[in-house]
């Protein structure tokens, strides 16, 4: 029930219902899910150990904050990570079925984006690029990333709305064949372009936008 009540905040947040430097009070959120307070504050103990909540003496706890220099510094961790997940992913023994269920992944996030659902869509990105971590046969490489996952879908779901989700069906899908059949070089290229297509994003002004609508 904790990890429920987690993926329930972090899903809150993909669809815009929480904003980076929003207060998250344990009674409302526990109310909304129809659960006791306890498995809630676990949960927000969890998501605060992981940078998504920060809790604030006499402030209480708080959706991390987005700038545009941490999110540059998280996408530069985030891209080592997988740029490194590429290259053991093609050191495992097999072929091109070493990378079946990336493809997976990549056709449910093809099908995800007809949904009108956020949540939805951020969590099928982040689930292929889980299996491209898992397909490293890494384990810490993939504890690492997931570590730092919830972070990328606060931060996906301030753009998941306005992004080219087209696009990102098409860098998937480079990317695995790419991968099954065994090119680094083109692997890596499609991880940059894909990773790098916000990388000029305004999430400071994002952020004060949406304020600005829910005001």
């Amino acid at each position: 029930m904790v990890e429920q009540a987690a993926e329930a905040i972090v899903a809150g947040a993909a669809r815009g219902i929480f904003l980076p430097g929003d207060r998250l009070v344990e009674a409302e959120i526990a109310r909304d899910l129809g659960i006791s307070r306890v498995p809630v504050r676990e949960a927000l103990r969890l998501l605060e150990s992981q940078g998504i909540v920060v809790s604030t003496p006499y402030k209480g706890m708080r959706l991390m904050q987005v700038t545009n220099r941490g999110v540059g510094a998280l996408m530069r961790v985030r891209l080592s990570l997988e740029n490194l997940a590429v290259q053991e992913a093609l050191m495992q023994l097999g072929g091109a079925e070493r990378f079946q269920h990336l493809r997976r992944a990549g056709d449910a996030y093809a099908t995800s984006i007809h949904g009108q659902d956020p949540a939805l869509i951020v969590a099928a990105d982040e689930h292929f690029h889980a299996e491209l971590c898992r397909a490293s046969g890494n384990p810490p490489l993939l504890a690492l990333w997931l570590n730092l996952s919830r972070q990328l879908a606060v931060i996906t779901g301030l753009t998941v709305q306005e992004d080219d989700l087209g696009a990102a069906v098409r860098q998937h899908t480079t990317m695995v064949e790419a991968l099954e059949r065994g090119d680094e070089a083109d692997s890596r290229a499609a991880l940059f372009a894909h990773i790098n297509t916000n990388h000029n994003r305004d999430y400071e002004a994002m952020v004060a936008e949406r304020r600005r609508k829910l005001a």
